[in-house]
C-alpha cells in the first residue's frame, strides 16, 4: 500500500514532551482496519491520492501513517536498540562466544523518502543467505539441484545444498514443506533461510540509492509464523475427540509449548523435559526466579556477569567489552522473549478452546459435505485458507473437492496436474473403503448409484426398438433376439396361434393399449413369474397380423402383451443370391413368399435349429466354437452334443477368404502369439439360437418357423457394444458422445441422410443411388452409372413405366423376360427379387438411421444412467475413462442377461477391475 516517494521521518529515541502530538491509544492499528483485498486497495488509493507520510518513534516501537497531517493508522515496528552491541549467536559454557560480524546499532533518525518495495532483497553483507528468495521451491531436476524464482529455475548454491544434506538439528538455514523420499532424503523443500523475509521496504536519503537500513519482517519471524500456522492447522484437523488435553497432546510443538507454559507459571520449578536446560536457567535468571545449584552449574559465568553489570548499571567502559556485555544481555532478553512467546501461544489456545472446538466441528462437517476425506488434503486446504486470510484474500472452496465441482464428463476425465496429488490421496482412501466393503465391512456411503439406475432401466425395451427392421423372411416370422428368448421360455406347447392374411388390419389404438412383452420382463425372475401365467395352454392364444407386424398374446381372452414380428413378403419373389462373372443375376431356387395365414398351434421349441435347406449354416450351433486343428490342418466345430466335427464345406470355403471378403460372421476371435487366428465363434446361424415350430394338424411341423437370426443377434450384440461406447464417452452432449463411437457416428450420418436424401455429402454414392432409386427420387448420371442396369429396369417395371428396346434386351438376356407371339412376358418374381436387392440397401440405411434416432429419442433417460456412474466415479475419485467403460460394460451385459445387480457384486467387480486393469477398449 505504501507508494514510493512519500516522506519517512524517523524520530530520535529520546522523546520530547509533545511527542507524539496526538493520543496514541486513539489511533487504530492498520491491521484492525484491514480484513480484505478491498481494504488493501482502499489504503493504497488513499496513500496515493492524499498527502501521506510515515512517522517512526523507535523508543515506542511504533510506526504511524499520517494522511493530510492526521494519524490514519499505526503499526508495531521494532527499531534497532538504543545502544550498540554485538549479537551473540551461540553461547556455550567453556567455549568462545560466536559473535555476529556486524555491529547492532540504533536506527538512524532523520528525514527520508520511500524508495521502493522489493520481494527479493539481495544483501551484500548476507549474500549467501539471501541469494535464494524466501519461500522459493528447491528441487532436484534431471539430477541437478535448482531453486525457483519468477517461474524459472536456477542452480542452487553449493552451501545451501550442503546444508540440506545435514540432519534437521545441524542445519544452518530453515526450510518448510519438506518432501522426503523413502530413504529419508530431501526431494524438495521451500527455503526459509532468507534473513530479510519476503518483502523489504527501502528508503533513501539522496533520492537515488537506498539507505543501508530498511523495514522488513525478519525471515525468522515469517518462518515462525509458517510453523505456527501448520501447528494450528494440525490442531483444527486432527480426527477424533475435541477434548482440549487430548488434541493438544497430539501436537509435538504444542506439547512443548505446554511445558513452557507450566514452567513459566511455576516460576521455574517445573522444568520442561525437552529443550536446552541452560536456556531455562537463563530464563529464571532474567525473570528473577529463584535459582538453584543446578542452574548455576548450567549457566555460563560470562552471561551471569553481563546480566549483573547491566542491572547494576556498571557496564564496562571499554567499547568492545561493553558491546559484548550488552550482547550477552540481549541474548538473555531474546531467550526470555522466545519462551514467553511460545508459552503464550499455548495459553491463547487453551483460553480460546471453545472457538477451536467449534472450528473443528465445522471443518469436519464442511469437509464431509465437500467430500474431502484425506487428512493431508484437509490440512493443506485449511493451511491455504489461513494463509489466504493472512494475505487478506477471500477464502474460496477447494478446487479439488469432489462434491463442489461442476461435475461433467468433459472435465472429470481430463488430466489435471495441479490437483493430481490431491486426487491420488482421496482416491487411495476411497479404494481402501471399497476393499473393506468387499471384505464384509458395512459402509452405507458406498452405495453405487449405477446399480439402482441400471436395475430400474429395462434395456430389453430399448434394444428391441433400436434394433429396428427385423428383415423380410422367406415366409417365416422374424422376431428380435430378446423376444425369441421370451417366446421360447413362455409359450406352452399346444398354444393356439391365428395368423391373419395381409389384408387383415388391426387399429393402432387397439394395439397401443397393449404393453410390449419386453416391458414386463426386467429381471430373470420376471420371466419365471410369467411362465406361471402361461402355464395353462388353453388360456394362451396368439393373434398375428403380418401386414402391421403385430403379434398379440391373449391370456384368458384378454390382450396381455405384444411384440413386433416381420413376416414374409406380401408378393412372392426370388431372392437375388449374387451375380456371375458377367454380372448376370443369380436367383435362389426357392421362392420367398407371404407368411401363410391360418389357425396354427405351437408344436415344438428348438435350440439351434438344423435346416435341410441351410444345412451348412445351421449344423454349427449359434455361438458355437470353431477352432483350428493344428495336426489335421483344418477347421473343426463343436456340435450341439459337444462333439468336434469337420467344418461344413460352405463355411470352410468362406474361412479361406480374406477377412474383409467373408460372407459369414464370426466373433470373439482368439489369436496365438504369432497373430494367427486359432478359434472363433459362429454368428451366422440363419435361425438364431431359439426357434418355434408350428403345426396346422398337430401332427407335423409347418415349414414356416418363428425365430430370430444370427444376423439380428450379431447386430444386437454390436449395438450393445456401441451403446456402451456412447454411454461412457468423456463428453457431455449427444453429438460428442456419438462421434466417440465410429459406428454411431455412421448411424447419425444415415439419420441425417434419411431426413435429407437430396444431400450428397453424407453417405457413399452407391448406397445413396439405391436409396433414391427405391423411393423414385431423381438420380444423377454418376449415381445411375453405379447401379446395375437390370435393377434400374426392375424399378421402372414396378412403377409401370414403358421400357426401351435396349432395356427389354437386358431383361431377355438375363432370363428375366421373354417374348411369345410378339408379346413381352416378364418374370415378376425375379423383378421383385431385383427390387428387393435394392431394398436391402434401403433397409440398412434406415436401420442405421433408426439406431441413432432411437438413441436420440431416449438420450435424456440414458443420460441419467451415465450420470449415475459418473457420480459414483466422482465419489470414488476414480478418473480412469477405460475403467469407466469396462465397468459400465460389465454391468450392462449383466442387465442384458436379465440379471439383477446388487451393491455387493458391483463393488466386487469394481474392486477387481481396479486391482487388475483391463486394456483399453
Amino acid at each position: 500500500t505504501i507508494p514510493a516517494g512519500i516522506p519517512l521521518k524517523i524520530k530520535k529515541y529520546k522523546l520530547k514532551k509533545n511527542e507524539p502530538p496526538f493520543p496514541i491509544e486513539k489511533v487504530p492499528y492498520l491491521i484492525d482496519k484491514t480484513s480484505s483485498s478491498a481494504d488493501i486497495e482502499k489504503h493504497r488509493l488513499t496513500f496515493k491520492s492524499y498527502k501521506t507520510e510515515i512517522l517512526v518513534y523507535p523508543s515506542l516501537d511504533l510506526l504511524f501513517i499520517l494522511v493530510n497531517g492526521y494519524p490514519y493508522a499505526k503499526v508495531r515496528a521494532l527499531a534497532g536498540p538504543p545502544y550498540e552491541y554485538l549479537m551473540a549467536y551461540e553461547v556455550q559454557k567453556g567455549k568462545p562466544v560466536q559473535w555476529d560480524f556486524m555491529l547492532t546499532t540504533p536506527t538512524d533518525s532523520g528525514e527520508y523518502k520511500i524508495l521502493r518495495l522489493t520481494d527479493h532483497y539481495l544483501s551484500n553483507s548476507y549474500y549467501q543467505n539471501t541469494i535464494v528468495p524466501f519461500g522459493a521451491w528447491i528441487r532436484k531436476i534431471d539430477g541437478k539441484w535448482l531453486y525457483q524464482k519468477n517461474g524459472k529455475w536456477y542452480k542452487l548454491p553449493d552451501h545451501i545444498l550442503a546444508d540440506l544434506e545435514r540432519s534437521d538439528e545441524e542445519r544452518v538455514y530453515n526450510y518448510y514443506d519438506i518432501n522426503l523420499d523413502r530413504n529419508g532424503r530431501v526431494m524438495a523443500a521451500r527455503y526459509a533461510g532468507h534473513d530479510f523475509g519476503k518483502y523489504v521496504l527501502l528508503w533513501t536519503s539522496d533520492g537515488k540509492y537506498h539507505y543501508p537500513e530498511m523495514g522488513y519482517a525478519a525471515g525468522e519471524l515469517v518462518y515462525e509464523q509458517i510453523v505456527l500456522i501448520k501447528d494450528l492447522v494440525h490442531l483444527l484437523t486432527l480426527p477424533g475427540t475435541d477434548d482440549q488435553t487430548s488434541v493438544l497432546a497430539q501436537n509435538r510443538n504444542f506439547e512443548f509449548y505446554r511445558s513452557l507454559y507450566e514452567f513459566k507459571a511455576s516460576q521455574g520449578r517445573t522444568i520442561p523435559a525437552k529443550g536446552n536446560l541452560a536456556m531455562y536457567s537463563y530464563y529464571k535468571l532474567f525473570k528473577g526466579f529463584e535459582l538453584n545449584r543446578e542452574d548455576e552449574q548450567l549457566m555460563d559465568a560470562r552471561v551471569v556477569k553481563a546480566f549483573k553489570e547491566y542491572k547494576e548499571n556498571r557496564l564496562p567502559r571499554h567499547e568492545r567489552s561493553r558491546w559484548e556485555a550488552l550482547g550477552l544481555y540481549h541474548f538473555l532478553r531474546i531467550n526470555s522473549l522466545i519462551i514467553d512467546k511460545q508459552a503464550g501461544w499455548y495459553e491463547r489456545v487453551i483460553k480460546d478452546w471453545q472457538l477451536f472446538k467449534k472450528l473443528r466441528a465445522d471443518l469436519r462437517k464442511d469437509f464431509d459435505e465437500m467430500g474431502v476425506l484425506s487428512l493431508e488434503n484437509r490440512q493443506n486446504i485449511v493451511e491455504g485458507w489461513l494463509n489466504q486470510r493472512l494475505d487478506f484474500k477471500k477464502v474460496t472452496p477447494p478446487r479439488g473437492a469432489k462434491y463442489l465441482a461442476d461435475l461433467s464428463f468433459s472435465t472429470f476425465f481430463k488430466p489435471d496436474e495441479e490437483s493430481l496429488l490431491f486426487t491420488e490421496r482421496e482416491r487411495a482412501i476411497m479404494l481402501q473403503r471399497i476393499e473393506e466393503a468387499v471384505r464384509g465391512k458395512r459402509d452405507e456411503g458406498l452405495n453405487l448409484n449405477i446399480v439402482g439406475a441400471l436395475n430400474r432401466y429395462n434395456f430389453g425395451v430399448l434394444l428391441n426398438e433400436i434394433l429396428g427392421d427385423l428383415y423380410k423372411s422367406h415366409g417365416c416370422m422374424h422376431v428380435s433376439p430378446r423376444n425369441a428368448v421370451f417366446l421360447y421360455h413362455l409359450l406352452p406347447i399346444g398354444a393356439q396361434m391365428k395368423v391373419y392374411p395381409y389384408s387383415k388390419r388391426i387399429s393402432e389404438e387397439a394395439v397401443r393399449a397393449v404393453p410390449y412383452l419386453a416391458d414386463q420382463v426386467n429381471f430373470a425372475d420376471d420371466l419365471d413369474k410369467l411362465q406361471q401365467k402361461f402355464a395353462a395352454t388353453s388360456e394362451v392364444k396368439i393373434a398375428v397380423y403380418p401386414y402391421s407386424g403385430d403379434w398379440i398374446v391373449y391370456l384368458k381372452g384378454q390382450p396381455f402383451a405384444r411384440l413386433r414380428i416381420r413376416g414374409g413378403p406380401q408378393t412372392k419373389f426370388y431372392l437375388l443370391q449374387g451375380r456371375d462373372k458377367d454380372g448376370n443375376p443369380m436367383f435362389e431356387s426357392h421362392l420367398a413368399y407371404p407368411t401363410t395365414p391360418g389357425d396354427f398351434y405351437v408344436f415344438k421349441k428348438v435350440e439351434d435349429y438344423v435346416s435341410n435347406i441351410y444345412h451348412d449354416q445351421t449344423i454349427i450351433p449359434m455361438e458355437g466354437m470353431i477352432k483350428w486343428h493344428p495336426e489335421k490342418k483344418k477347421w473343426i466345430f463343436r456340435d450341439k452334443k459337444g462333439n468336434w466335427k469337420d467344418i461344413p464345406p460352405a463355411v470352410a470355403a468362406d474361412l479361406k477368404q480374406p477377412m474383409e471378403e467373408r460372407e459369414y460372421t464370426y466373433y470373439d476371435t482368439v489369436r496365438n502369439s504369432s497373430g494367427e487366428v486359432i478359434s472363433m465363434k459362429w454368428g451366422s446361424h440363419p435361425f438364431g439360437q431359439y426357434s418355434l415350430l408350428t403345426t396346422l394338424n398337430q401332427k407335423t411341423d409347418w415349414p414356416e418357423l418363428i425365430h430370430s437370426s444370427g444376423d439380428l443377434i450379431m447386430e444386437e450384440r454390436q449395438l450393445v457394444n456401441d451403446l456402451i461406447k456412447v454411454l461412457t464417452a468423456p463428453h457431455d452432449k449427444l453429438e460428442g458422445c456419438v462421434k466417440y463411437s465410429q459406428n454411431f457416428d455412421l448411424y447419425r450420418i444415415c439419420w441425417e441422410f434419411v431426413n435429407a436424401p437430396d444431400r450428397t455429402d453424407l453417405i457413399q454414392p452407391r448406397e445413396r443411388a439405391a436409396y433414391r432409386l427405391y423411393y423414385g427420387l431423381p438420380l444423377t448420371t454418376p449415381e445411375a452409372a453405379l447401379l446395375a442396369k437390370d435393377v434400374v429396369i426392375a424399378n421402372k417395371v414396378l412403377r409401370q413405366k414403358e421400357l426401351t428396346n435396349e432395356e427389354i434386351k437386358v431383361l431377355i438376356k438375363e432370363g428375366i423376360a421373354y417374348k411369345r407371339s410378339g408379346k413381352l412376358k416378364i418374370n415378376m418374381e425375379k423383378i421383385l427379387g431385383l427390387q428387393f436387392d435394392t431394398y436391402q440397401y434401403v433397409v440398412t440405411i434406415q436401420k442405421y438411421a433408426n439406431h441413432y434416432g432411437t438413441l436420440k429419442k431416449h438420450w435424456e433417460q440414458l443420460s441419467g444412467i451415465r450420470r449415475a456412474l459418473l457420480e459414483d466415479f466422482n465419489t470414488f475419485v476414480v478418473k480412469d475413462v477405460n475403467l469407466f467403460h469396462n465397468f459400465m460394460r460389465e454391468l450392462m451385459l449383466k442387465r442384458n442377461r436379465l440379471e439383477k445387480l446388487s451393491q455387493e457384486n458391483a463393488l466386487q467387480i469394481l474392486n477387481g477391475m481396479i486391482k487388475a486393469p483391463a486394456p483399453s477398449p
